[in-house]
């Protein structure tokens, strides 16, 4: 071959490689493009549960929209995990982490994320590290649970009846809740009977289920079941009908608005409430163009979450979902 020759299939080949090399460049997830500079990281306690899914998916699709990165982990409620996964978001150049901890024990990393510039937005649990976070006053959210709960008691039977509450107590937030459901049942429906305070552990798979086949054998007179969080209610909806008792006297209710639990209350079974977050992805995705943009952010805003029942589904459920 002459130098001529070679010369000419260097050059052919030095521009099929940067067009490779641009085209790998401007690939970024789902649809998206990278090159703004902008890489998210998202932090969730679990990715297996519909309300953590949806977060992330939504997230994604949000960063995707605006060109941003993105990835995201599960610490399967392991601190250890946590603290792993925040230094390999800032390893892999993540500018902004969206971290669901569960307590106080990823600060340190978290910190040492912020010292080396990235911005830190905390959702559900706060702690002392954060540049924003999305507040949710969880004892407020456990009140407004047991509210659902005691209307429908009172309503549907006369004030009485025999219920069981589900609760965690992982971290400090989620008792707040657990107590709040608690308080707002004694309050509003005194007559009712808190048979027990079920202690059903932290987000894992089945124990909504396993739970209500032992308590359902345990009271034969039970009436409903309170839940922190949809994903132990929808299970507990399906264990109270196989054991036949989804009827109009037993009533689920909790919080978290996922489209199971919703599809439950818009079909008519023992699901009778629950507390809908608006869509926590995209307004975190929007604090966090704020951010991006230089505007100027609050260090805490509140969360907007209602309450969901038969009088109100077809506002926040469509059958075609």
């Amino acid at each position: 071959m002459t130098m001529k020759k070679r010369k000419r299939l260097f050059g052919i080949l030095l521009a099929v490689v940067m067009t490779v090399a641009m085209m790998t460049g401007c690939s970024a997830g789902k649809g998206g493009t990278s090159g703004s500079g902008v890489k998210v990281g998202f932090l969730a306690p679990t990715l297996q549960t519909e309300f953590m899914i949806g977060i992330d998916e939504k997230l994604h699709e949000e960063c995707d929209n605006r060109g941003w990165d993105y990835v995201s982990a599960s610490f399967d409620n392991d601190s250890a995990a946590a603290v792993s996964a925040i230094e390999n978001m800032v390893t892999g150049n993540c500018n902004y982490i969206v971290a669901m901890v569960s307590d106080t024990s990823c600060d340190d990393a978290l910190k040492a994320a912020q010292e080396k510039g990235v911005k830190i937005i905390e959702c559900g649990v706060e702690t002392a590290v954060h540049d924003l976070v999305l507040k949710t006053d969880q004892y407020s959210i456990g009140t407004q649970i047991g509210d659902m709960a005691a209307d429908w008691l009172n309503s549907q039977l006369g004030g009485e009846g025999n219920i069981v509450v589900y609760t965690t107590y992982q971290n400090q937030d989620m008792q707040d809740r657990g107590q709040g459901i608690q308080d707002a049942i004694k309050e509003k429906a005194p007559n009712v009977n808190i048979l027990e305070v079920v202690d059903i552990g932290k987000d894992v798979v089945g124990s909504g289920t396993t739970t209500t086949e032992t308590m359902l054998q345990k009271y034969s007179n039970l009436n409903g079941i309170v839940c922190y969080g949809d994903a132990a209610a929808v299970e507990s909806v399906e264990a109270v009908k196989a054991a036949g008792k989804d009827n109009e006297n037993f009533g689920v209710f909790a919080c978290d608005g996922t489209n199971q639990a919703l599809k439950g209350i818009n079909d008519g079974t023992c699901m009778r409430g629950t507390m809908y977050f608006e869509p926590i992805g995209s307004v975190m995705a929007e604090y966090i163009q704020q951010m991006v943009d230089g505007k100027t952010v609050d260090e805490a805003v509140e969360t907007p979450i209602h309450a969901v029942t038969k009088a109100n589904i077809a506002d926040y459920y469509k059958a075609d979902k």
